[in-house]
């Protein structure tokens, strides 16, 4: 399930991945820029396959789907298996 986010902010990555943690974020960004990209929020959902295919069907030009700062805690298993 996804939401379209109306206001539409314009935000670095960092800044929406602390914004919506604990969401997938579909962002359009400004330039192909590697340091600090920043660009505007076009959809928030728990999905992340979901918004890409969203991405791809819409087209949203340089368009990128981020994790929220919780999404990737929730999946990782995390501690450490010591074997004998």
């Amino acid at each position: 399930m996804y939401k379209l986010i109306v206001e539409s902010p314009k935000m670095t990555e960092n800044e929406a991945c602390m914004k919506y943690p604990d969401n997938y974020i579909l962002m359009q960004m400004d330039s192909r820029e590697m340091f600090d990209p920043a660009g505007i929020v076009l959809y928030i959902g728990d999905d992340g396959d979901e918004l890409f295919s969203l991405q791809v069907n819409l087209p949203v030009p340089l368009g990128i789907v981020l994790e929220g700062i919780n999404v990737s805690r929730r999946l990782s298993l995390g501690g450490l298996v010591v074997g004998k």
